[in-house]
């Protein structure tokens, strides 16, 4: 039993060492026009705007208050579907006679998700309830909560940054709910 087990170990061992090297997935180039929309998100960082910020050929979905004094926007382009999220910082508070002042802090360009997912600016991870992920999630239509993460980000509380986070316990709330 003991030298058929070594056996299997060599021959296993030798199998991955001398064997075919595994396909290695290679760097995705970005398309010209994936290029184009991460320049134009950029343009927007360090841009200040008084209450809301309109940008044309963009539909404003809507967003709102991650905590303060970081604020959160997103927009769908209506030709693709393709997503921009924008977080900002709230530089002045609204007075009776002048709207809150905003500055963008960071951009994010999101190609529309594939079938039966979608994106979510309003994600969770774990017992945290602060929506300050996001995602791109799918599940049952009859669900409150998605927990099929596909990807996921974290906005930064103290600076607004935008960083890529591993999809594992973040849920994102169903759009159609």
């Amino acid at each position: 039993m003991v030298s058929i087990r070594l056996a299997l170990c060599r021959s296993l061992l030798a199998a991955l060492l001398l064997g075919p090297e595994p396909a290695m997935a290679e760097p995705k180039e970005a398309t010209e026009e994936e290029s184009a929309d991460v320049s134009f998100a950029r343009s927007f960082l360090g841009k200040t705007y008084d209450d809301a910020l309109e940008i044309e050929g963009w539909m404003d979905l809507g967003g709102g208050l991650v905590a303060p004094p970081i604020y959160i926007q997103e927009y769908q382009r209506e030709e693709d579907g393709t997503y921009l999220v924008l977080t900002s910082r709230e530089v002045t508070k609204a007075s009776a006679d002048m709207p809150a002042s905003f500055v963008v802090t960071d951009v994010l360009v999101v190609p529309k998700p594939q079938k039966e997912a979608a994106f979510s600016i309003a994600c969770v991870q774990g017992e945290d309830a602060t929506l300050k992920f996001m995602g791109e999630a799918k599940g049952k239509e009859d669900r409150e909560w998605w927990s099929d993460v596909r990807r996921a980000w974290e906005i930064s509380l103290e600076t607004g940054q935008i960083a890529s986070i591993s999809p594992k316990g973040i849920r994102c709330t169903n759009p159609n709910w």
